[in-house]
């Protein structure tokens, strides 16, 4: 099977044609890319782990970026490196957009200014398991569902929500019993997003979430995604400013953005 990010890679590049990145702002927790056509997208930045330099992370292509063109852009999704894969992602959510909005949009159920929790019933008995602290879900879902197991690398995070830092199940057993997965999309940056669908399959709903997300949903959908919530970015200029001075998803919830949400038909 074609793997999930080559698809959406393959899916976007005609899409392209002469585009450019205009601009890229790698900032401290999203990377956000302006294309020449005026589409923007971001995707999270993920610097932890990255240990080759001594004093800061070494970023290949740091320079180079802007200007480069967007289907080549793109393909930097497949990379290891999580600096240049986010740029790639971003790129990947800026071109979604004319898909998603645009002539093409009437073939998803797009459900504008709404919630992607929002869209799928979530039962008192229900077993929720969470890939990467979203903190709006996991304050809504704690005291209305059998059990939430949240998994996410960042440990004080989980302390700050008053979860548990070592859930007392694997991943990959609690994945396998849940009834409702979610994952927010830094699991494209971290190119674990096939693994943890592939352990999803027997859920029933199946959500993909966050900024990180905001890109075609067909390729989802096929692996037994029910529900993609993305955002809109609604302010080009004002989004890479955000993204330059350390903003994360409230700002940009707040200053240059809209949530939406895709329901599989």
């Amino acid at each position: 099977m074609t793997g999930l990010i080559r698809e959406l890679v393959e899916s976007l590049s005609n899409t392209l044609r002469d585009e450019r990145l205009e601009d890229v702002r790698v900032g401290i927790f999203y990377t956000g890319v302006k294309l020449s056509s005026g589409h923007a997208g971001v995707a999270y930045t993920m610097v932890r782990g990255l240990t080759e330099a001594a004093c800061c992370p070494k970023v290949p292509m740091a320079g180079e970026l802007s200007g480069m063109s967007a289907a080549k852009a793109i393909e930097l999704a497949e990379e290891e490196d999580t600096i240049l894969s986010a740029v790639g992602i971003a790129t990947i959510n800026a071109a979604s957009q004319s898909l998603i909005f645009g002539q093409m949009g009437c073939r998803y159920n797009v459900l504008v200014g709404y919630d992607a929790l929002d869209a799928v019933s979530i039962k008192p008995s229900d077993s929720v398991v969470m890939v990467g602290a979203f903190p709006p879900y996991v304050r809504r879902l704690v005291q209305n569902v059998k059990n939430l197991t949240v998994f996410d690398d960042n440990k004080s995070a989980l302390k700050e929500l008053g979860l548990p830092t070592e859930p007392p199940v694997s991943l990959e057993r609690s994945l396998k019993d849940a009834t409702v997965t979610i994952i927010t999309g830094s699991a494209f940056v971290n190119k674990t997003i096939e693994r943890l669908l592939e352990l999803s399959g027997n859920a029933r709903e199946v959500l993909v979430v966050g900024p990180t997300a905001s890109m075609i949903p067909d390729p989802l959908f096929k692996r037994g995604v029910t529900v993609v919530g993305g955002i809109r970015i609604t302010d080009v200029e004002r989004m890479l400013r955000v993204v330059s001075e350390a903003g994360g998803t409230r700002a940009l919830l707040r200053t240059c953005s809209e949530r939406y949400t895709i329901v599989r038909n």
